[in-house]
């Protein structure tokens, strides 16, 4: 590798880790491949500096408590397993979807293998990497078959602008292309489904985004196919940090966001309010000292908790 390559390597990196720091405050969206694999381990940072080794998570409803989510750490902070049972229903009355999935990485810590033996069908995801580290293919095995492969294209800013999706057992693709505006964030995806149950037609997806002089996200409205939108705005302590964000989707739903910090900046509350129609609900979040959550209590519109979720840690020594 030339040296010129290898400063546009550390380079690269360098803006990734810049935009991982705006991601839990800008809102701003992201392609499938960014959102499932290098957004998987945005928080490894926090949790290598916690020590963290076993994240428990525990849903108790109606005096009834259950273990839902039991994630493993290596010592960087890195996902390597992860076992999980979904709750499917609305009021968390214990219909659950069970996962149990593995993830291997290489040398430089780039995520090269997840193994999904949720099923009876064992799935084998494979990816692969350019010299700057972008992804450049993803296949999916299922019972050490070939099943679907990803091919994915970037632009001269390491930007993805082009998924291609072919399914070997349907014998069809999907292609998405993303635009970008000029602070790199996500203004529109494409779709062609031409897979059973879509059309030659392309279906688009837009972002609009207002921002401040310090490039943060102020507004962002999601336009989609039809009637259907989405309308978000968001504002911010002086520190940088989100003070509250709201939320509208469609014409009778609001969501309303309150952060609160102590004074080294560290997020100790997060107050999520629910409007449908009449029906208020209310969800808050609490975290320790070093920003891990520790308690999710939701309300309903009485005020009475409906369910919590307890976060428990185990650590490296």
């Amino acid at each position: 590798m030339t040296k010129k390559l290898l400063l546009f390597r550390y380079f690269s990196s360098f803006c990734v880790i810049l935009i991982f720091t705006q991601f839990v405050y800008a809102q701003a969206e992201y392609p499938r491949a960014v959102n499932t694999y290098l957004r998987l381990n945005e928080d490894n940072k926090q949790v290598k500096a916690s020590k963290i080794s076993i994240t428990t998570e525990v849903l108790s409803t109606n005096g009834k408590e259950d273990t839902i989510k039991y994630t493993i750490y290596d010592s960087d902070g890195y996902i390597v397993k992860e076992y999980s049972k979904l709750d499917t229903s609305a009021e968390k009355s214990g219909q659950f979807v069970n996962r149990n999935l593995t993830f291997i990485y290489n040398i430089y810590k780039l995520l090269t293998e997840k193994i999904d033996s949720s099923e009876s069908q064992v799935k084998k995801y494979y990816l692969k990497y350019d010299d700057l580290y972008n992804i450049t293919s993803e296949e999916l095995f299922v019972n050490n078959k070939l099943a679907q492969k990803y091919e994915y294209e970037y632009d001269d800013l390491s930007r993805l602008i082009e998924s291609n999706l072919r399914d070997l057992v349907q014998e069809c693709r999907i292609t998405e292309n993303y635009d970008y505006d000029s602070y790199n964030n996500l203004v529109k995806i494409t779709t062609r489904n031409k897979c059973p149950g879509g059309t030659d037609k392309p279906v688009e997806v837009k972002y609009n985004y207002a921002y401040d002089k310090d490039y943060r996200i102020l507004e962002k409205k999601t336009i989609l196919p039809g009637s259907d939108f989405r309308a978000e705005s968001f504002t911010y302590t002086p520190e940088g940090k989100p003070a509250s964000s709201s939320e509208i989707i469609g014409t009778n739903f609001f969501i309303k966001r309150i952060y609160t910090y102590d004074k080294n900046s560290v997020r100790i509350q997060k107050t999520q309010t629910k409007e449908e129609l009449s029906t208020v609900s209310d969800l808050v979040i609490k975290y320790d000292n070093s920003g891990n959550r520790l308690i999710e209590e939701y309300y309903d519109p009485e005020g009475k908790i409906l369910y919590t979720y307890k976060f428990i840690y185990t650590y490296y020594k």
